[in-house]
């Protein structure tokens, strides 16, 4: 059976190098139904616990940005922005981006993704924050969530 041999220099996080070999996968399918991704599970794991630890402990300096965080992973890392609002203390929805972006200023400290969380609006119009899902267990973890 001849066998194909690619290699190719991709810039990201671990979770995002996982992401991007299984769009090729899914792209490329397989004839013989025998591709199978590199077996970096355990060392992606370790990597994103790592990257969640940073996170937290950079996160915990700061009350507002601790209390937005304990909330959103107390509900499964999925919350309307109205909430995070609130929770942050901010007066206005406008003023949130402060709060949002020093959170992704945190993450990419830490070694995470960029794009960590996704927004998108609800069918009754209201904007819901939902954290990626493969970071929301080591998050919790790291921020001591049950």
């Amino acid at each position: 059976m001849p066998t194909l041999t690619l290699t190719f220099a991709y810039d990201g996080s671990d979770p995002e190098i996982m992401q991007a070999l299984s769009r090729m996968v899914a792209a490329f399918g397989s004839p013989t139904g025998t591709i199978s991704l590199p077996t970096l599970g355990s060392q992606v794991s370790s990597s994103v616990e790592r990257i969640a630890t940073k996170f937290a402990g950079l996160v915990y300096r700061t009350p507002r940005l601790r209390a937005v965080m304990e909330e959103w992973l107390r509900r499964g890392g999925k919350i309307p922005l109205s909430e995070l609002v609130r929770i942050s203390g901010v007066k206005k929805q406008h003023d949130y981006a402060g709060i949002g972006s020093a959170l992704t200023r945190n993450m990419k400290a830490a070694g995470g993704p960029k794009d960590w969380y996704d927004g998108h609006q609800d069918v009754a119009g209201a904007w819901i924050y939902e954290i990626a899902d493969e970071l929301v267990a080591p998050l919790r973890k790291a921020f001591k969530i049950t």
